[in-house]
Order: structure tokens, then C-alpha cells, then sequence
């Protein structure tokens, strides 16, 4: 597996709006092969309830990730990081679904916030480092968790800001998938 360095270097590579986007619908289209046809719960706000534990997975995976030794060799890297691949699909899909039902509620369409979580997920890909306290990834997955808490009391309270909120947890959990995905698509050939 390569090392993190590695990783965050490949991160700082510019992408697009578009190429963001792309990845979003990627994630969207994983989140389908993964979980399957379900029954929509009738609120958002379960469905961000429902996002936590995959989110805290997530958090947990990359935490430990940066906390191991580097160029490990046992497998432990590489299971982590399919751990946080996955659930951050799981825990992005829940959000986009609550943004798809708060949208239908309240007259607006989910993919009119794409540019904006793309807009707030650019930066935030293109600045992280390891050698941050904590590293960016690790905050960013910390920072997911608060904005759907965040998300979860706005959408009780019917507040306007709830889709925005939705939109910084979006970025965040798109930003720790674009990591998983480099970082798992440029294993070293065995």
C-alpha cells in the first residue's frame, strides 16, 4: 500500500468542478450496488440518524489509519481503508436521500447543492496534508460527523439552513471518499 504521503500528494492535484460531480454520481452509484433497493424511511431526519454510525466508522477507520506505522505490510491499511470506502458511500447516500426528501418538502431539487458541496469540497481536497495536528482527513471526517449533527436539529427545528448544512457534511464525506478512492486505486502492483 502506499504511504500516506503518497496519497495526500495525489490530493492536491486540481480537479474540476465536473470531475467532483463525477465522483459524487460515483459515489451515488456505489451506494445502489452496495445497499440495494430500500424502502424510504419518511423523514430526513432518520435518515441522517442513520448516516451516524457509518460516519463514525468512517471516522474511526481513518483515524486509526494515520495512527499506524508507516508502510505497514500486514494487510491492516488496506482493510481500513475498504472499511472507510464503504461506509462513507453508505453514510453520503443517506444524506443525499434526506437532501432529496428535505428538497421535496420545502420546493427545492437536491442536485441544485451538487456545486455548492463540489464548490466546499475542492478546497478541502486540495489542502490536506499529513502532517497537520490533527491530519486534514482525520478532521474532515470529524468535521462530517458535527455537520450532520448540525443537520439533524436544523431539520428538527424546520430551520432554512438545514440544506446548507447538508451540503458542508456532502463535501466532507465526498472528500474522505476521493481520499479511500486514490488511496485504494493506486495499491503498489504485487
Amino acid at each position: 500500500m502506499n504511504d500516506l504521503d503518497d496519497i495526500y500528494r495525489l490530493l492536491a492535484a486540481p480537479r474540476t468542478q465536473q470531475e467532483l460531480a463525477n465522483d459524487y454520481r460515483t459515489v451515488l452509484r456505489q451506494g445502489e450496488r452496495f445497499l440495494g433497493p430500500a424502502a424510504e424511511p419518511a423523514r430526513p431526519i432518520r435518515l441522517l440518524a442513520e448516516a451516524i454510525p457509518p460516519s463514525a466508522t468512517v471516522n474511526t477507520a481513518i483515524h486509526t489509519l494515520h495512527a499506524l506505522p508507516k508502510n505497514l505490510q500486514d494487510g491492516l491499511t488496506e482493510q481500513l481503508l475498504e472499511i472507510a470506502h464503504r461506509n462513507v458511500v453508505d453514510a453520503l447516500g443517506c444524506c443525499q436521500r434526506a437532501l432529496e426528501l428535505d428538497g421535496a418538502d420545502h420546493s427545492y431539487r437536491a442536485d441544485e447543492w451538487l456545486p455548492i458541496v463540489c464548490d466546499i469540497a475542492g478546497p478541502l481536497i486540495r489542502s490536506a496534508r499529513p502532517d497537520t495536528e490533527p491530519p486534514t482527513l482525520v478532521q474532515v471526517t470529524q468535521e462530517a460527523i458535527s455537520w450532520l449533527s448540525r443537520s439533524i436539529a436544523e431539520l428538527d427545528e424546520h430551520s432554512e439552513d438545514a440544506p446548507t448544512s447538508l451540503a458542508e457534511a456532502l463535501a466532507r464525506l465526498l472528500a474522505v471518499w476521493t481520499f479511500t478512492d486514490l488511496a485504494l486505486r493506486h495499491r503498489p502492483s504485487a
